[in-house]
């Protein structure tokens, strides 16, 4: 359907700043939009001076309602006999009148073309002559243009995500709820917004997300869908069980990769922190550390708590240390309960290994399966903490004593090595008697 330059100039108002001629835009290499039809600072002196007569600076500009009529009123109707309506629109939001199908996201706001269309939908809704919609609410924010008011539904269904983010920082959730309740405009909570201390704190890469998700819903869809899945993958990777407020978190996490542009070390740092063990329910990276924590440790003779591994296995996954620090307490641990063995641990044998030659003793000498046999078995353990009887300081245990002393557990007693050694005795006797067999 055709336009007027009329419905289109009113259309450029809306969807620049609502109809804000206070409203300043954010700084794009170096610069930054003025008023409210938002023409770059830049441009102010040239301009002005052309289409108002007067040269005037930035902060002139802004503080003149009809230096800013008269300089977006000159343009955009040179633009507008030029290039047409379409041409218009985005000759005025990139500079270049052929770009106005390209879906390129622009910074701080939505692509050129996301930016026509909605310009070019905006202006049918405005009487032909201009000037206000026959059938919307007035729009407290100035300068007579008046635009849809926002609804909570509206919203939550345009913004997704943004949800997330506004129940995570008050300032930002009271203005929202103000925003609906007073029916104001998109633009009027945009210009708002800008004004919180949250715009003034946050990144530029947050601040240009936060736009386009105004300007360009769609592409902003598409960018956070993008970084749920990446989350997601991650997620399944590290480990992280689905519990009671997972969701929730996931959509923070991807909110914080697609506003502020959180890398993969960030996001396991985070992620890492919110792993969560039950029982024998271990999965992905984490479950994995945590095996691997419990396997050195067996194979060192410690025993450590369930608490030890899962917090171990957290900090590994995020980041904060490495298998290879827990491990070293681990190695501690052995050395203080195995003194006497504490070159060969640190030499990089595990207690297990200097333990392989009592185990197979005990197997053979008693008669047991060796894979019975480990380092919590009190026979074992005390062979290896042994003591001097007369210094009391820990030795080590010769392998001969430690089998002369099998042969006096009672274990050993109905061993089939027993009842041989019996006979070999019995036949001896009865040999130095000199009875023949």
């Amino acid at each position: 359907m055709a336009i007027t330059f009329e419905q289109f100039f009113s259309a450029i108002s809306e969807q620049e700043s609502g109809g804000n001629y206070s409203a300043k835009g954010v700084y794009v290499n170096g610069d930054r939009a003025y008023g409210k039809y938002q023409v770059m600072g830049a441009n102010i002196p040239s301009w002005t001076q052309q289409y108002y007569g007067k040269r005037l600076t930035p902060a002139q500009y802004l503080a003149s309602p009809k230096a800013q009529e008269a300089v977006a009123r000159g343009k955009l109707k040179s633009y507008w006999d030029k290039y047409g309506a379409r041409g218009a629109a985005s000759a005025w939001y990139s500079g270049n009148a052929s770009l106005s199908e390209s879906t390129r996201p622009q910074p701080g706001g939505p692509s050129i073309k996301g930016y026509v269309d909605s310009v070019i939908g905006k202006a049918a809704k405005y009487p032909a002559g201009g000037g206000e919609k026959s059938s919307t609410t007035s729009d407290a924010s100035g300068g007579g243009t008046t635009v849809a008011p926002m609804s909570r539904g509206e919203t939550a269904e345009s913004y997704g995500f943004m949800e997330t983010l506004f129940d995570s920082i008050p300032e930002l959730k009271t203005l929202f709820n103000k925003a609906v309740k007073g029916t104001w405009s998109p633009q009027k909570f945009q210009a708002a917004l800008r004004d919180t201390k949250w715009w003034k704190t946050k990144s530029e890469t947050a601040r240009q997300f936060l736009m386009l998700q105004y300007g360009d819903p769609a592409t902003a869809k598409q960018k956070l869908s993008q970084a749920k899945v990446h989350v997601n993958q991650l997620a399944n990777q590290l480990g992280l069980r689905s519990v009671p407020g997972m969701d929730k978190k996931l959509n923070a996490w991807a909110l914080n990769v697609a506003m502020d542009g959180w890398d993969d070390s960030r996001l396991r740092y985070s992620m890492g922190m919110a792993l969560n063990f039950t029982g024998d329910i271990r999965q992905g990276e984490g479950g994995e550390a945590v095996d691997k924590l419990r396997e050195y440790a067996y194979n060192m003779g410690v025993t450590m708590t369930g608490k030890w591994y899962s917090n171990g296995a957290r900090a590994i996954v995020s980041g904060k240390a490495t298998q290879q620090d827990y491990e070293d307490t681990i190695r501690r641990q052995a050395k203080t309960l195995y003194a006497q063995w504490g070159k060969q641990i640190d030499g990089g044998q595990t207690v297990a290994d200097i333990a392989a030659p009592y185990f197979s003793s005990m197997a053979q000498i008693l008669e047991l399966p060796t894979g019975s046999i480990n380092l919590f078995d009190p026979t074992i353990k005390k062979a290896l903490q042994n003591k001097d009887p007369v210094s009391g300081k820990s030795t080590v245990k010769p392998l001969w004593e430690f089998e002369n002393g099998l042969r006096s557990d009672t274990r050993w007693k109905s061993t089939q090595n027993a009842q041989n050694s019996m006979m070999q005795i019995a036949h001896q006797v009865l040999a130095d008697f000199g009875v023949k067999n």
